[in-house]
């Protein structure tokens, strides 16, 4: 195996709470100790067993874990450590949290973490890199995708002109970013999907020449999408869209539906 994707075993050093609705758990583990700079706002694979647990030795011959992806939030090379961020309340359709039997393994863990604690890590992998270098710039986020458009904002240039908007659980989950001067803020408050696709379908685009850059849940990305797109001004080597997650659905679930999903364009 490529040695990103070797399974690696971590533990959990330290829990907190990061903002109102977002949990933080920091991991220990030598191997972590040989990533690179460049893994910040990789993405990791947390690996349980069917039933729930993190014990992935006791799998059966043929049976597969199941796999959960987070972002790697930060990173200390020295001691080995990565912190991941873990929305506390994913709901589904109904407006009720997912219960770990119904496939919340990664949130019922982090919520439930104890210093000592072990998990098997896969990863990490690269998330895709675009072109942020235009006339206007679109990023767009959820709550689950705050790590990742953390790091993708960080490598906007001073001059940067656009909007970031963000999905957030309530007014006290703002990041605290420093964002170019010509980068507006929009903080849309609610669990709602198409709040999300509706704040950013008002934007007004100013040019053909449009960076986007969009992780969210799969209804408000596709929104997402198809209002730029018919807008004619998505640009391959400039864009980047990707649902994280599908309300009511789980992450097993979810994959099915991104496949169906990119064979389709």
């Amino acid at each position: 195996m490529k040695p990103n994707r070797k399974p690696k075993l971590a533990t959990v050093v330290n829990s907190f709470e990061l903002s109102a609705n977002m949990q933080r758990v920091i991991l220990q583990g030598d191997e972590f100790k040989s990533l690179q700079v460049t893994d910040l706002g990789g993405y990791i694979k947390l690996m349980f067993h069917p039933e729930g647990h993190t014990d992935v030795s006791i799998l059966e011959e043929g049976q597969r874990p199941a796999l959960r992806t987070y972002t790697i939030s930060e990173l200390d090379l020295v001691n080995g450590q990565i912190a991941v961020d873990f929305v506390k309340h994913e709901v589904d359709e109904r407006n009720k949290i997912i219960s770990q039997e119904q496939g919340g393994y990664a949130i019922h863990w982090a919520m439930n973490a104890k210093v000592g604690d072990k998990i098997s890590i896969g990863g990490p992998g690269t998330s895709q890199v675009i072109d942020l270098n235009a006339e206007q710039v679109f990023m767009v986020a959820d709550m689950t995708a705050i790590p990742a458009i953390t790091s993708k904002l960080s490598k906007l240039n001073d001059n940067a002109t656009g909007h970031v908007i963000v999905q957030l659980s309530s007014p006290q989950d703002t990041p605290n970013w420093v964002l170019p001067k010509g980068m507006k803020l929009h903080t849309v408050i609610g669990h709602n999907p198409i709040q999300l696709s509706d704040a950013v379908t008002q934007l007004s685009i100013n040019s053909q020449d449009v960076a986007i850059w969009c992780a969210c849940e799969f209804t408000a990305m596709k929104a997402i999408r198809t209002h730029f797109n018919h807008q004619g001004v998505i640009q391959r080597e400039k864009s980047y869209f990707s649902s994280y997650w599908k309300q009511g659905v789980t992450e097993d679930g979810h994959k099915a539906i991104k496949r169906e999903d990119a064979e389709s364009l």
